[in-house]
């Protein structure tokens, strides 16, 4: 009986293990794109989840096809998981511009 309850813990474990750590959804503005490097460049806020203040970064992208929803300069929405024990974007999105008001 004991066997089962240590077998059963171990796939319980195992498949938590088998999703990685998801971050997010932070803000943040792109600052580089570097399509050939699967990597993107991002100012962010607090990454409170990771203990991180502001600050600028090189993530890769989780997939490479991420990179074209987004151009340099742009305001971001972004989810930040770990890929190969790197942090790197699973999904991301623009953030479009607030419309002033016309008087």
């Amino acid at each position: 009986m004991m066997r089962a309850w240590a077998a059963v813990l171990l796939l319980v474990a195992a498949s938590a293990s088998a999703q990685p750590p998801r971050f997010g959804p932070n803000e943040g503005q792109v600052l580089e794109i570097d399509k050939s490097a699967g990597e993107i460049t991002i100012r962010h806020g607090p990454l409170p989840e990771l203990g991180m203040d502001p600050m600028a970064m090189i993530f890769k992208v989780a997939d490479p096809a991420l990179l074209e929803r987004v151009k340099k300069g742009a305001r971001i929405k972004f989810k930040a998981g770990l890929l190969d024990g790197r942090f790197a974007v699973i999904a991301i999105t623009p953030v479009k511009p607030e419309r002033k008001e016309s008087r």
